[in-house]
C-alpha cells in the first residue's frame, strides 16, 4: 500500500501493565529504535512512551510486532500527535 506523509509520524502509545514488571519493561522500551520517551504514570494507564516513526507502517510494526511483545504488556492504546 503506498503511503504519503510529510515527516515522521509520532505517536502517544499509552500502556497498560502487570506489576513488579515497571523497571524492565521501561529499559526494553527505550531499547526500541524509534521510541524517544518512556514514563511511568498514575492512572487508568502505567506507562506513556512517546514513539517517532518514518512511515505509519513502521509505526504499525513498531505498536504490533515489538512493544506488544514485551512481556508484562496487558494493552495498549496508540494516539498520533496532531503537532
Amino acid at each position: 500500500m503506498a503511503e504519503e506523509n510529510n515527516g515522521p509520524i509520532m505517536a502517544l502509545v499509552l500502556i497498560r501493565i502487570d506489576p513488579l514488571v515497571e523497571r524492565t519493561l521501561l529499559d526494553e522500551l527505550l531499547g526500541f529504535e524509534g521510541v524517544k520517551e518512556a514514563h511511568l504514570i498514575y492512572g487508568p494507564y502505567d506507562v506513556y512512551c512517546i514513539v517517532e516513526c518514518p512511515s505509519y507502517d513502521a509505526l504499525t510494526d513498531l505498536v504490533m510486532n515489538s512493544i506488544r511483545g514485551i512481556h508484562g504488556i496487558k494493552s495498549t492504546t496508540t494516539c498520533y500527535l496532531a503537532e
